[in-house]
């Protein structure tokens, strides 16, 4: 089998287990139930374990020989390629009835992503990506923006959890960002945020404190789309990093500089 065609392979089985498992999370959406914390905004739902179990199943005998990464159960397996699984990428969106929440699966290799999708079922949104095979969002191909001027620009961002209690909280970035963007937007599901940039509904996206199976299947959707990707300083992005910038490419340079103007205009500790 061509690279290519296995890459395509991975997506087509983490795509019907995002859908599965989507089907799990919408029996639980804004039906009640008991939601349990894992610290003081950290939410957990049973629908967050069945979905897990479900990816990890369907993922475990297709790819064998693969590693899981997911958000709610212990890594397994071995080797180079690792699936990084969130089943419900905004808990606290979900608990609430929120309709922005998602499954976020995404094959790497290394920092190298190969396969991704991120599927929003309350929303009827599924974006997907494969290296060197474009990105999607409902099985059309999508782009990243064409807009140049910040000043005209969407953006999003999101929070740590420990916001109430670490300086570095993303304040002094937002309050900045408020000033010289047209708009900015706290959507709460990190997957979707990025999938968003890659759609070219948003044009900027930055945040720190953040988990891999947060970012790497939106990831890929951004830089399959045409985005740019990087760290906080304009450094190669490692989206197991836990910070990320991403934008629509012609934007990234001026991003950068705000995020690095911000975080030096108050100390962070």
């Amino acid at each position: 089998m061509r690279i290519e065609e296995e890459w395509k392979r991975a997506l087509h089985v983490a795509e019907r287990a995002a859908l599965d498992a989507g089907e799990i999370a919408m029996q639980g959406w804004r039906a009640g139930g008991e939601v349990a914390k894992k610290g003081r905004f950290d939410l957990l739902t049973e629908y967050d374990l069945r979905s897990e179990r479900l990816i990890r199943q369907r993922l475990e005998e297709e790819f064998p020989s693969h590693r899981i990464v997911g958000e709610e159960g212990p890594e397994t397996g071995s080797g180079e390629l690792v699936w990084y699984v969130d089943p419900i990428d905004g808990t606290t969106n979900f608990a609430h009835g929120h309709f922005f929440f998602a499954v976020s699966i995404a094959l790497y290799r290394g920092n190298e992503g190969l396969a991704g999708v991120v599927h929003a079922p309350a929303l009827g949104v599924t974006w997907k990506a494969w290296r060197s095979g474009g990105a999607f969002r409902n099985g059309e191909t999508c782009s990243v923006s064409r807009r140049d001027r910040l000043e005209e620009a969407m953006c999003a961002t999101g929070f740590p959890y420990d916001r109430w209690t670490n300086p570095d909280n993303n304040h002094a970035e937002l309050a900045l960002f408020l000033e010289r963007a047209q708009g900015v937007r706290r959507c709460g599901s990190a997957a979707i945020d990025l999938c968003l940039v890659g759609d070219g509904t948003y044009d900027v996206y930055w945040e720190k404190a953040l988990n891999a199976w947060d970012m790497c299947a939106g990831a890929l959707v951004v830089r399959e789309a045409g985005g740019r990707l990087s760290g906080y300083e304009g450094e190669p992005a490692d989206p197991r990093s836990g910070k990320l910038i991403a934008t629509n490419g012609l934007l990234h340079d001026e991003a950068v500089r705000t995020v690095r103007e911000a975080r030096h205009r108050v100390p962070l500790g």
